[in-house]
């Protein structure tokens, strides 16, 4: 599969650039992300805004389904927050999987934790699996 070739583009993203969002394990199927807790990450309480969460999951989840040989697109996402997490220059992780894959639409399921293993937020993402396969220029476009 052409795993380095996908992670190498989603941690060359504008806007995982921008977040600091890591895509560190890919497999297909399957991706692991990381971010390092910014004050910029931070709400007015001091916990992670949850903007940032749903984009770390989104970003980690398209990885993730991208990994199918096809571009995938989402169409739909929500997010269930559970913990703050906070503490400015500790990791949070998320790791996404996919747990449905038909002719043209595919679920991925993220689970964002922190570093002591505490589950912060759960994200449900149901991707468009476009006709287009991916071809070595799309990471320059990404």
């Amino acid at each position: 599969m052409f795993e380095e070739y996908i992670k190498d583009a989603f941690n060359k993203c504008n806007v995982g650039k921008l977040l600091g969002i890591k895509i560190v394990e890919l497999e297909e199927g399957r991706a692991k992300g990381i971010l390092l807790i910014k004050k910029k990450h931070l709400n007015l309480f001091g916990n992670v805004h949850g903007g940032i969460l749903f984009a770390f999951a989104d970003h980690t989840g398209g990885a993730c389904g991208n990994t199918l040989g096809k571009k995938a697109v989402l169409v739909e996402s929500s997010i269930h927050y559970m913990k703050g997490a906070s503490g400015e220059g500790k990791p949070i992780f998320a790791e996404a999987a996919l747990t449905h894959r038909g002719k043209t639409i595919g679920r991925v399921d993220v689970s964002i934790f922190d570093e002591e293993g505490n589950l912060v937020a759960m994200s449900h993402q149901i991707f468009f699996i476009k006709d287009d396969v991916h071809t070595t220029t799309a990471a320059e476009h990404i």
